[in-house]
């Protein structure tokens, strides 16, 4: 079983967005981390839209099964209930993360206060502020390694 913990920064002014994702095993091992700018007009579209990033990184890399965790309750009671009882403005993207979900043996929703995850933190700032995409499998950039660490998921030493 795979987790992936999901973030994103968003800014009101601009309506920029660093969207991070965390994939990690079930010994939160790092697997695989992706940082993505994109654009979005609230904060919780920024939420709903890594959830759907974090679901592809996870099919890309051939993952069966994952729980996604996210500390944005709305998003994840949406999946978990109906995703009819979310906000219009996000129902295409949750309607794109059921679509998603098919495409696992098992995905399961799971909201956490993510109070103590530095690195996702770290990865989503990073998306704000570089202009491309940028993925780290099995491997994560030097910057990371000491935050993963203090985040307490093992991880291979930076080479």
């Amino acid at each position: 079983m795979h987790h992936m913990d999901p973030n994103a920064s968003w800014n009101h002014v601009d309506r920029r967005a660093g969207i991070g994702v965390i994939l990690h095993d079930s010994h939160c091992n790092f697997i695989a981390s992706k940082a993505i700018p994109s654009t979005a007009s609230s904060t919780l579209e920024a939420k709903t839209q890594v959830v759907l990033k974090g679901c592809k990184l996870a099919r890309d890399l051939d993952c069966t099964s994952v729980i996604i965790e996210s500390d944005s309750r709305g998003v994840i009671q949406c999946l978990n209930d109906s995703i009819a009882k979310g906000a219009w403005a996000i129902y295409p993207i949750l309607n794109r993360i059921r679509e998603q979900q098919t495409l696992f043996h098992s995905c399961r929703w799971s909201w956490t206060l993510q109070v103590a995850n530095e690195v996702v933190d770290l990865v989503a700032l990073l998306a704000m502020v570089r202009m491309s995409n940028e993925v780290w499998v099995h491997k994560p950039p030097s910057l990371l390694t000491h935050v993963l660490n203090n985040d307490g998921r093992p991880c291979p030493p930076f080479v």
